[in-house]
């Protein structure tokens, strides 16, 4: 029953993600959903029009800005505030009629219909840039024949303000993660991250507003030369399409298991700028680093934070790993598209994952028990706690995790904890499966290395039945794949018979 009330919250996810605004249908096209935000307007053709004068050409995001309608007759308006989504350089822009009797509107020779039927009428459109001024048409039902009145749309962002004025618009739908949120105020962004301090947005060509409070951390895009320490976060970057925004890394080639950044090492276009703890301060400043995305390992080392942001390089600090539920860590792709502009292609890719692990979410749950662990050189145990991401994959893939009851979950920010073998032996001999953690210590190649370690593996009920397996040196990495393992999970589990694994390996 638990799965399937899962499976039934993912399906409404799927049916209702959406990113601060929805879009409409432009006649005579079939609806197509390329934004991967609910839109499900085509992607527009390059209109072969330059932006005018003072028009900024926005980079790929979304964005609130101001629109003022002249002509007619006066007594329509429209809201004062329209979202325009820019993707691959054109812009989009959602307008909301004070009537619900306008059926079409024309802009540039084309027609669009209205997209909310029953409601106030909703059109969306290519714009060519903000500042910019359009002339348009609009179609009213509201007097006996229908009758088409000439209008003007002037669009503009606000002028600078103090950020005492700003008022919270709308805020984005976030499906799983709890540790970040994101508000939209006017052009900005305010992004909020659990005990790791709030950020503000602000587009490229959009003035920072006075007044921003001392706790607040402005970032002005476009964010170029990032220093990317938080290795995990480097493979949601690269599905955003936003690694060339990535300047500097905290990891060696030979350190990375995401191939774009080991790609872009070797040609030279990402460059080692040391780790999290001793940067390169000089080579940060003077190849012109912009900003930094840690983790939580650097509030070990304040003086590095502080030392980083006295040189004008402020420092976001992400908490994708303290998120419980495994699609809330793969949530963070969103944050990220929106940090680099890429705010589609991060929606699109979660969604897409989503919809992929739904048939494994309807299955009924297999029963068997996993184990998931490795030796440390001391000889200790290490395992995930009861209520992290890797817990719950295994009871997303239909097992049950085997500490489950077992230990007390404790309050603190680690998700893994330590072991006597002893302790693990009474909690996990007789588990189904045994999944040895190749991250930590290195991969296993044999269940012989496994009994190397402490002979007591001999009696496990897993290694007598050969249901041992290892992760790859991959599976911290690789946020992106969370699916992947969860389906390798899912084929263990069930004994499909299918041994194409991802991250895991069976051993002999």
């Amino acid at each position: 029953m638990k799965k399937k009330k899962i499976a039934a919250v993912i399906l409404a996810v799927m049916i209702g993600i959406t990113a601060f605004s929805g879009c409409g249908t432009k006649e005579n096209k079939s609806p197509a959903d390329t934004s991967g935000t609910g839109s499900s307007v085509e992607a527009q053709e390059d209109t072969g029009k330059e932006a005018g004068a003072g028009t900024t050409m926005l980079e790929d995001g979304m964005y609130s800005v101001n629109v003022e309608l002249q002509g007619g007759s006066g007594r329509a308006t429209v809201d004062s505030v329209a979202n325009v989504t820019v993707t691959d350089g054109q812009a989009m822009a959602t307008i909301v009629w004070s009537s619900t009797y306008y059926d079409y509107m024309i802009v540039d020779d084309e027609k669009y219909l209205n997209e909310n039927e029953g409601g106030n009428s909703t059109f969306t459109f290519p714009i060519t840039g903000v500042p910019c001024e359009m002339e348009v048409i609009g179609d009213t039902t509201a007097m006996s024949t229908p009758h088409e009145i000439e209008y003007t749309l002037v669009f503009s962002f606000p002028e600078t303000t103090s950020f005492n004025e700003l008022n919270c618009e709308g805020h984005m739908n976030l499906a799983y993660a709890d540790q970040f949120s994101i508000e939209q105020y006017g052009a900005y962004k305010l992004i909020t991250i659990v005990d790791g301090g709030r950020y503000l947005l602000v587009p490229k060509g959009v003035s920072v507003p006075a007044d921003v409070p001392s706790d607040i951390v402005v970032l002005q895009q476009p964010l170029t030369d990032g220093y990317l320490v938080s290795s995990a976060v480097m493979d949601l970057v690269c599905k955003t399409g936003a690694l060339s925004c990535i300047k500097f890394t905290g990891l060696k080639e030979k350190d990375w298991y995401v191939q774009e950044a080991a790609d872009a090492m070797k040609a030279g276009e990402l460059v080692y700028a040391g780790k999290y703890n001793a940067p390169d301060y000089e080579l940060l400043l003077g190849q012109g680093c912009k900003f930094a995305i840690e983790n939580s390992m650097i509030l070990h080392n304040p003086e590095v934070k502080e030392k980083l942001e006295e040189l004008g390089i402020p420092v976001l600090i992400e908490r994708s790993s303290y998120e419980k539920h495994p699609l809330g860590r793969l949530e963070w792709i969103r944050l990220f598209g929106v940090l680099f502009n890429q705010e589609q292609n991060g929606t699109a890719f979660f969604r897409e994952q989503v919809e992929r692990v739904q048939p494994i979410l309807e299955k009924e749950n297999t029963g068997k028990t996993v184990a998931f662990f490795a030796v440390s050189s001391d000889g200790t145990i290490t395992v995930r706690k009861p209520n992290d991401y890797v817990s719950s994959m295994i009871d997303l893939a239909g097992g049950v995790y085997s500490l489950n009851g077992y230990l007390e979950e404790e309050d603190n920010a680690l998700s893994t904890l330590k072991m006597q073998m002893e302790d693990f032996y009474v909690a996990e001999k007789d588990a189904d499966i045994l999944i040895y953690n190749g991250t930590i210590e290195g991969e296993l190649n044999s269940v012989d290395e496994l009994i190397a370690k402490n002979s007591l593996f001999a009696d496990f009920k897993a290694v007598q039945s050969g249901d041992v397996y290892t992760t790859g040196g991959n599976f911290y990495q690789e946020t992106s794949a969370t699916c992947d393992f969860i389906e390798d999970l899912n084929k263990i589990l069930t004994d499909s018979g299918d041994t194409d694994y991802r991250f895991i390996q069976k051993l002999k």
